[in-house]
């Protein structure tokens, strides 16, 4: 008998959250997603559970992942949740400075520091995070989002070291522009072609390859890129 896998994905009520756990549903996995809408259209599937929360609500978040592993062996974690706020540093608020921060980089930390242990018990496991260009190359008026995924992509870097001789495996994979609806509030967008914008199923794809790799191995970061850059700045938000 082939025993079931499970995967717990942050944000998977939209975007890329959302392709890789109908994904993972597909390929027989149990799903046990975390957003602040909970369960969603297109996600009716026996195996998929939905816990809705706020990731900003650190606390109830470490209370909420206790509870999963009391009652599940969690085979991976992808961290998929993330907010973006864009303009000069002085236009926002410090509750959205903190609440950026929570979303796009603490949470993830709260979460692998219940998940951490329990993968070293087992000798075995997949932490993989869904970073961002922007930690590649800052930009201007992205002072705030660059700061969060540079600091996700320091923690993945940092906790893979960690994590090496433990059997546990740390990816990251940082796209450029997803065509999702991270751009809804936003001023701008991907242009309209195919080629302006990833796919969200293309990056869900890529998680599912870094998934089925060799345990002997790791993607320690995989980074896409749209083949045709294009940003329309004159989409009203």
């Amino acid at each position: 008998m082939v025993e079931t896998r499970t995967a717990l994905i942050t944000g998977a009520s939209s975007g890329i959250g959302l392709a890789t756990a109908r994904l993972l549903l597909d390929e027989g996995y149990q799903v046990i997603g975390l957003s602040r809408r909970g369960r969603v259209a297109g996600l009716e599937d026996d195996n998929f559970s939905a816990i809705a929360l706020d990731l900003a609500d650190l606390e109830r978040l470490h209370a909420e992942i206790k509870k999963v592993l009391d009652a599940h062996p969690i085979d991976c974690f992808v961290h998929a949740a993330g907010q973006g706020h864009f303009g000069s540093i002085e236009q926002f608020s410090i509750a959205q400075i903190e609440t950026s921060i929570r979303v796009n980089l603490t949470c993830a930390m709260v979460v692998c520091r219940r998940l951490v242990p329990a993968f070293r018990r087992r000798g075995k496991g997949r932490l993989i995070f869904i970073g961002s260009e922007s930690a590649l190359t800052a930009g201007s008026k992205g002072a705030l989002y660059c700061a969060t995924k540079y600091g996700l992509r320091g923690f993945c870097l940092s906790l893979r070291e960690d994590c090496r001789s433990d059997g546990i495996q740390v990816s990251l994979v940082s796209p450029g522009m997803v065509r999702s609806p991270f751009f809804d509030k936003l001023s701008f967008e991907p242009g309209p072609e195919s080629e302006n914008a990833i796919a969200v199923d293309d990056v869900a794809a890529v998680v599912w390859q870094i998934m089925q790799s060799s345990e002997d191995i790791i993607f320690d970061e995989v980074n896409l890129s749209p083949r045709v850059k294009s940003i329309n700045f004159g989409k009203r938000s």
